[in-house]
């Protein structure tokens, strides 16, 4: 497009060097709506760290809970350390934390060249799939009730 269309006395602009608080604005309207739509108000968030003995951090889990569900959105552990049962305490660490606040569940989404079948072990479900997302691959999005 070569106009910035106008709606009114606003505009859309493309910035794709916006800054935090920039970000945080949209973050913040899209929760409050949810909150108000919803009535759940409550997010607790699962930050977990894998660290070796000089506080480096080799691996994590970030998550967080909000109307009954844990939304695992990153887990990784580095090369090094995978498989030797890191992720599965990972997983039930968090886990044990979002049962302890009120969840109900947890749910993620894993590309077919990271982990399904590790989660499948660990309990969660296929419950849909976005193919040739990205371009040759599959978006395993899974869940798993407590």
């Amino acid at each position: 497009m070569s106009e910035e269309p106008e709606f009114g006395n606003v505009r859309i602009s493309s910035e794709p060097g916006a800054g935090p608080e920039e970000i945080a604005a949209i973050r913040d309207g899209l929760h409050d709506f949810n909150f108000e739509a919803t009535g759940f108000r409550e997010v607790h968030a699962i930050t977990l760290f894998v660290r070796n003995n000089h506080g480096a951090i080799r691996g994590g889990l970030l998550g967080y809970v909000w109307g009954g569900w844990l939304h695992i959105t990153e887990l990784w552990v580095a090369e090094e350390h995978r498989r030797n049962g890191l992720g599965r305490q990972l997983l039930k660490q968090a886990e044990f934390e979002a049962a302890s606040s009120g969840a109900r569940g947890a749910f993620l989404s894993t590309f077919d060249f990271q982990a399904p079948d590790f989660y499948r072990r660990c309990g969660y479900e296929v419950y849909a799939t976005f193919p040739n997302c990205p371009l040759g691959h599959i978006d395993y999005h899974l869940r798993k009730v407590f």
